[in-house]
């Protein structure tokens, strides 16, 4: 099989045995997600139920107000965090079980094909081994650019800095496609990483070498296609938010909410964004199913061409010895 963008970009969607495997983690995916949510809105709940009334007696003008909202957020940032921490074994247990489909044609099993044992584990760590890569690699490559803006600054003082401000420039463009380049490269490692049994992270760039602009443009492909998507599945959810607007109107006309009519404004609300939410997480496992089918794509590539075809194989001759055999055995 050989690598393209277009075969990388939509690998998740190939013809392969197991094609309900797809769909089975989307729903484990979406399911998991939205009980995490529901779980973050029931601790919220109290936090809101006490400040809802002084943000319904207040403006947005007000310090209070603002305050309010600031210690909202920060509530639900901290019970967010909270949340993501409990979905990260779904959510690595998921992926490397897309990874094991789309990669070993495994699929099924007891929970939804779900699993996390050593595989897992060596797929988060390589996640984790490349975003720290990248983040260092982005400290470190920062300092000359912002030495160049310091002497450029310093120097234009004595109106000299012209030269400056064009190196700061040529490195600014030079750093930031080293690190597209870099990050492209090493996309593919939780790939890799599940394909060898190993943890795999510079080793990505010699399985990527020669791959650079058909990655890239699988990425960019993807970009495009999931923008379409979630533009499309957005106006389709606020066709469906228009009846529930306009009952709304009928029976509060454009007033602003008070206290008394919250449960019902809530409850009116309540199917558009669960909608909404859905559509969104549904989105979401398609990213994330897309991006891991490019890395799979090309290990599987690269797997499959380092086998040797049928025409490569080695012809052996009968051994004469081993021939004679049959009349010597006979004779006797």
């Amino acid at each position: 099989m050989s690598f393209s963008a277009d075969k990388a970009a939509f690998f998740v969607f190939d013809k392969r045995e197991g094609k309900g495997t797809l769909r089975t983690l989307g729903i484990v995916y979406v399911v998991v997600r939205m009980i995490l949510l529901a779980g973050v809105f029931a601790i919220m709940a109290p936090f809101l139920i006490k400040a809802l009334p002084i943000l319904l007696e207040t403006t947005p003008e007000t310090t209070e107000f603002n305050l309010q909202i600031q210690s909202l957020g920060n509530t639900f940032q901290a019970i967010g965090l909270l949340s993501s921490l409990f979905f990260l074994p779904v959510f690595i247990s998921i992926y490397t079980a897309l990874l094991r489909w789309m990669i070993k044609g495994e699929y099924g099993g007891k929970w939804f094909g779900l699993r996390f044992g050593e595989p897992e584990l060596q797929v988060l760590v390589s996640m984790i081994a490349v975003g720290v890569v990248l983040f260092f690699g982005i400290l470190f490559s920062l300092l000359p650019l912002g030495i160049l803006i310091g002497l450029a600054a310093v120097m234009k003082q004595s109106g000299n800095a012209g030269l400056f401000v064009i190196m700061s420039i040529a490195y600014g463009v030079i750093w930031l496609g080293g690190i597209v380049w870099a990050s492209v490269r090493l996309a593919p490692a939780p790939a890799l990483t599940f394909q060898r049994g190993k943890i795999q992270v510079f080793e990505t760039f010699a399985v990527s070498k020669g791959h650079f602009w058909g990655l890239f443009f699988a990425y960019v492909l993807q970009f495009f296609v999931l923008l379409a998507m979630s533009i499309g599945l957005l106006f389709v959810s606020l066709l469906v938010s228009l009846p529930f607007l306009g009952i709304g109107v009928a029976m509060f006309g454009w007033q602003e909410p008070d206290m008394a009519n919250v449960g019902a404004y809530v409850a009116l609300a309540a199917v558009p964004l669960l909608i909404i939410t859905i559509t969104g997480l549904v989105v979401e496992y398609i990213r994330y199913a897309m991006g891991a089918g490019v890395g799979a794509c090309l290990v599987v590539s690269q797997e499959e061409a380092a086998k040797p075809s049928v025409s490569e194989a080695p012809i052996t001759e009968p051994d004469p010895d081993e021939a004679a055999a049959p009349e010597d055995k006979k004779e006797t």
